[in-house]
C-alpha cells in the first residue's frame, strides 16, 4: 500500500492549525489572567488609599 500525498499533507495541515489554536487560546489565558491581576492590585491600592 503506497501512503497518499494528500493524506500526509493533510495531516501536518491539521497539527499547524491544532498548534496555532493551542498558542492563540494559551495567549488569549495569559492575557485575560494578567488583566485580571491587574483589577485585584488596582483595587487593593483602592482601599488602601481610603
Amino acid at each position: 500500500m503506497r501512503k497518499s500525498p494528500s493524506g500526509s499533507s493533510g495531516i501536518k495541515l491539521t497539527t499547524v492549525i491544532l498548534a496555532v489554536f493551542v498558542l492563540a487560546v494559551s495567549a488569549l489565558m495569559s492575557n485575560a489572567s494578567v488583566a485580571g491581576d491587574m483589577e485585584v492590585t488596582t483595587e487593593i491600592n483602592k482601599k488602601e488609599v481610603v
